[in-house]
């Protein structure tokens, strides 16, 4: 199905008592196809921007996920603003962005690079953040920014990851696993959509195309963590998860293979065996949860966001 771009082109700046906050989005129309069947329609590009009202901000966390709210914060924006952190949620326009593509992650470095510039928000002072699909992101983005195809050469002074995919060999077998088996339709659709959208993007199975996918994965065991892991060290990281194997057992007939958690803890692993200092595995227990209530440990509730940004700090010192 085509597509084809509205030239609306909106920045909103508002102003509250102890933030500003600037808005910026690009309006698309049209749908992004993840398999033959399966499409989801397009965002809006660009960004939403919180600063410290009357201070200049020390540093930036950013989210690769839209949030278009000007008028009601939350826990983590209240928290880093009162600490002179600017907070960025940026998109392109594809919620389900993988960044198979360099021009999708260097849409959003323009936008970084964008904010910093225009706000004097140092660019040695920002941290990645992300939750699942978000948090691949958070490590792709690191990666590119140390890449010759980067334009602006972007490099996180810390990256906090929560329950995030990042060895695609194992996690394309596991989508497969997921569809075939039809435990519930919440695992088999992922697993059709996810392990579709791979194909279609590295253009094969990893057993067709193998290298694509170890290349395009932030780590990968099988290939003693890929080859772009080195690309990861001198950067603080941080990964959360809540390994609750019993309930993905008893919920979704999943198990510690098929869990991000094995990723997440091998990352770290590997990371401290190549000499560096500054990467953390965080174990929640109990913690995850959605917004109504329900139990679910693959969510960002297992993240301590006080304490997530007390972290930064210190790092940043």
């Amino acid at each position: 199905m085509k597509f084809f771009l509205i030239l609306s082109f909106l920045i909103h700046v508002s102003t509250l008592p102890s933030q500003r906050v600037i808005n910026k989005e690009i309006s698309v129309n049209g749908n992004i196809h993840l398999t033959e069947s399966i499409t989801v329609p397009k965002i809006n590009r660009g960004y939403t921007l919180w600063l410290p009202d009357k201070t200049e901000a020390k540093g930036m966390v950013v989210f690769t996920h839209a949030r278009r709210d000007t008028i009601n914060s939350d826990e983590i924006i209240d928290y880093a603003l009162s600490n002179q952190l600017a907070v960025l949620y940026t998109t392109t326009d594809n919620r389900l962005e993988f960044f198979f593509y360099d021009e999708k992650m260097q849409e959003i470095e323009n936008y970084i690079q964008e904010v910093t510039t225009a706000y004097d928000i140092p660019k040695t002072n920002l941290l990645y953040c992300g939750m699942s699909l978000e948090g691949t992101r958070a490590l792709k983005l690191a990666i590119y920014g140390k890449g010759s195809k980067s334009k602006y050469k972007l490099t996180p002074r810390a990256i906090a990851i929560c329950d995030a995919p990042l060895d695609m060999v194992r996690f394309y077998k596991e989508m497969v696993k997921a569809k075939n088996l039809n435990f519930t339709s919440i695992t088999s659709n992922e697993g059709a959509w996810v392990s579709g959208y791979l194909e279609k993007n590295l253009n094969g199975t990893p057993i067709e195309i193998y290298d694509a996918y170890v290349n395009y994965s932030p780590y990968c065991y099988a290939a003693d963590g890929g080859p772009n892991i080195d690309l990861l060290k001198g950067i603080a990281i941080r990964c959360y998860t809540e390994p609750d194997v019993n309930w993905w057992i008893e919920t979704r007939r999943k198990d510690f293979y098929s869990m991000n958690a094995i990723d997440l803890a091998a990352l770290v692993n590997e990371l401290k065996i190549r000499g560096s200092k500054q990467t953390e595995l965080v174990i929640t227990h109990d913690q995850g949860y959605h917004p109504d209530g329900s139990r679910h440990p693959h969510s960002w509730s297992i993240v301590d966001e006080k304490e997530l940004i007390d972290w930064f700090i210190g790092i940043m010192k």
